[in-house]
Order: structure tokens, then sequence, then C-alpha cells
């Protein structure tokens, strides 16, 4: 995001609220509820974000309303997460070391695929294979001098072909549809407590520089309130729509500002390094499965390259166990996000060039 949350002056913000773009969304959105397929208010969005790229005609910038979006959806995971979870989770650290496993594995192939096969300049290619925070890759690859449109579509892409497939394919395995996805019963009364929530928790995690802020924090945040004082904070089903609808949008947005040729070559290599990662994300799964009493299902979604957010709604589709994913992917993107930046420096020998403020 170019902007600080919460500074923008009304002004711009109905500059940037454009009719047409959101008629083309919400036309993207009806079209998934009529097929009764997963996600509709998240896909729908973005699917029309990504073939207006392709087309030349991108969504406008959504500027901090992905933020608001992530911070919703984190509010409403932190508050479905127990006690009983983290306890559970503090027995197994034999999770850790396979997932430390796991991204060297499946980022080393990554980098490999795009550096020497697609040919990408060597900081551009490692910043775009390791699945962390956006944001934080970004800001990483800025400071090594990488190509920074080339690795935001490429995480982009990567996030949405991830989600819209794990979407479908709960769908036609599992039968989720737009109306499985659910937080527990929730009211009007607590949710100024939610909107509060999210806005104090996005702007300290943004002011305090806490790794994909957006939706980290409001999710700790909300963690800690259900822990200490017993207050769940749950959407209704009106704000759990605007989340994923703001989820998207920003999705959408993220396309703007490439040609047609670099999406559609771009989102083929995105493909290849998604299957390249398929078969060590089986294999690690697989294992973890046989060594530990997490069922499959949960460890599949926690090993899911990106999507913090959006695999999570999945994930509580699915009734997978969400303490198991969402722990894992905190920890998969703070490896990546505080070793990452080290890792390249030492095996490239090279320093950063410039501080980041992505």
């Amino acid at each position: 995001m170019g902007a600080p949350f919460l500074f923008i002056p009304p002004l711009m913000i109905v500059k940037y609220i454009r009719g047409a773009d959101h008629a083309k969304m919400l036309a993207g959105a009806v079209i998934w509820l009529i097929f009764d397929l997963p996600l509709a208010w998240l896909l729908g969005p973005s699917m029309v974000g990504l073939m207006l790229a392709i087309h030349s005609k991108p969504i406008g910038t959504d500027y901090f309303f992905g933020d608001c979006g992530r911070g919703l959806l984190g509010v409403a995971i932190g508050a479905s997460i127990t006690n009983e979870h983290i306890d559970w989770m503090l027995n197994h650290p034999d999770l850790g070391l396979g997932l430390l496993i796991y991204v060297a594995l499946g980022g080393g192939v990554g980098f490999l695929w795009l550096y020497r096969f697609c040919k990408w300049d060597r900081p551009s290619a490692w910043f775009a294979a390791f699945p962390g925070g956006m944001s934080e890759m970004i800001a990483s690859a800025e400071a090594f001098g990488a190509n920074i449109p080339k690795v935001a579509l490429s995480h982009s892409l990567r996030i949405f072909c991830l989600v819209c497939g794990a979407s479908l394919a709960s769908y036609f395995f599992a039968g989720v549809t737009t109306g499985s996805l659910g937080f527990g019963e929730a009211d009007w009364t607590i949710q100024p407590l939610v909107f509060l929530t999210m806005v104090a928790s996005v702007w300290g995690g943004k002011y305090l520089r806490i790794p994909a802020h957006s939706f980290m924090t409001p999710m700790f945040a909300s963690l800690m309130m259900n822990l200490v004082f017993d207050i769940q904070l749950r959407l209704t089903d009106l704000v759990l729509i605007s989340g994923q609808y703001f989820l998207g949008w920003s999705i959408a947005s993220r396309f703007k500002g490439v040609s047609k040729n670099e999406v559609v070559e771009i989102l083929k290599q995105v493909l290849v390094l998604l299957l390249l990662f398929l078969p060590i994300w089986g294999m690690m799964a697989v294992l973890l499965d046989r060594f530990t009493d997490i069922d499959l299902e949960s460890i599949i979604l926690g090993l899911a390259p990106g999507g913090q957010a959006e695999i999570a709604l999945i994930a509580m589709a699915l009734n997978a166990n969400l303490a198991v994913v969402m722990i894992l992917h905190v920890l998969r993107s703070l490896m990546i996000t505080m070793i990452g930046p080290i890792a390249f420096a030492l095996i490239t020998k090279s320093k950063p060039k410039r501080h980041s403020g992505v």
C-alpha cells in the first residue's frame, strides 16, 4: 500500500472508488454465486481483475480497503482460536522443523526455475519464489534491486491461482459451497468493537513494521481479547462478505500496471512454479501426517504456499484445525521474512542497495 492507513483524504478515497470497477467486480461475484462456488465475494472480483488486466483495462487501486478486508478476517480468525489450540500446538515442535525443510526445498526449487529456466535476474527470482508476505517480499526485493512489478505480479498470481484451485477442489471433492463459511454466532452489538480492534491493530502493526501487519496484528489482537477477556469478536454475515470483497478488490488491483504479454507470461511461469511445489508440498504433508497426530487436511492447508487470510477462509469452510493452519502460516511467513534476505545476501555476497518503505 502506497498511502498510510486511515490518513487518506475523503476526496482521494472517492477518486479511487470508481463505479464501473465495482460493477464489474460485483458481476464477477454474482457469477460465482450463481454457480454456488466458495469464496464468491473474494474470487469473483479478483478473477475479473485478472481478466481486465490481461485486456489492458485494470481495476483501480484499492488503497487501504485491502487492509480493511485482511484486518476484518484476522479479527474473526483470532476469535476462533482457543487456549486448547495453543497448548496443543506447543506440544508439536516437530512441525517447525518440517516447515523449515519445506520452505528451503520449495523456495530453492522455485528460485532455480525462475532464475535458470525463465531467465529472471537473481534478486527477482529469489524474492518471487519464496512464499512469504507479499509486502515484506516486495520490500526486501526492492532493497536488493529486483524488478518490483514482476515480483509483485508473481506473488499476486500465485495467491490467486492457489486460492482459486483450492476453492474449486474443495467444491468438487468436499462439497464446500458459498454457504459453508461461518465464524459462529455473531450479532451487531459487538461489530463496533470489531471495527475498532481492526483499525487500531492495523495502524499499530504498520507503525511497528510487523510482518503481514494488516492480517497478523488484528488476528493476535483478537486472540488476546479472546484469551484474556473472553471476548469473541465474531463477524456478522454482512461484515464477513465486506471483508472478502475488499480482499478480492485488493488482489484484483495488484494486476495493474503490467502489459497483457507480461501477465500471460508470468501466469504461465507461476503455474509451473506451483506444479513444482506440489510434490514437495505433498511429501512434507504426508510425512507430518505420519509422524504427528495432526489431520492431513489441516497440514495440507497449513503448508499452502501463501495467502494467509484466503487459506484461512477455506480452512474454516472445510472444518480443518484452524490453529494448525494459521500457526504454520505465521511461522512460514516469519521464517521467510527474517531468513530470506539474510540467506540471499550470504549466498550471492550482495548487500541491500537501499532501505525500502514498502
